[in-house]
């Protein structure tokens, strides 16, 4: 595997990891793995094989091709319509839908905000290398 293709995998199964609120050690466990082996994943610096993927693919309820997206907002767009963000991200429109019109505006506004911060580095996030 390229490095490119090394460090992308660890940045995503990360992401994956943050987005859906798992610790390191609840994923290892999960995946029967030391949880030290798993941090080396996130880390680019051990390479999963391909059983190790296609289990990550199926613990996140994602394709395989998810977990290998070079694409960082492809790959966001892949996480947040796969079967397990679908419920989340109907709740969230449902949400935006009952709330004002000045409220929806708000809303907009801080989330852009939030992602300029995120981007600069000024608040912690995940979108770092996506």
């Amino acid at each position: 595997m390229k490095l490119e293709m090394q460090m992308k995998v660890a940045e995503n199964i990360k992401y994956l990891r943050n987005v859906f609120g798992y610790t390191q050690t609840e994923i290892a466990d999960e995946l029967h793995l030391c949880r030290s082996t798993y941090a080396l994943y996130e880390a680019g610096k051990k390479v999963p094989g391909v059983d190790m993927i296609l289990d990550l693919a199926a613990f996140y309820q994602v394709r395989v091709d998810t977990i290998l997206q070079l694409d960082g907002e492809k790959f966001i767009n892949d996480v947040l319509v796969s079967d397990r963000c679908k419920d989340q991200v109907h709740l969230l429109i449902d949400a935006y839908y009952r709330i004002s019109p000045y409220a929806q505006g708000c809303l907009i506004e801080r989330a852009q905000t939030l992602l300029e911060k995120e981007i600069a580095n000024e608040i912690p996030g995940f979108r770092a290398g996506l």
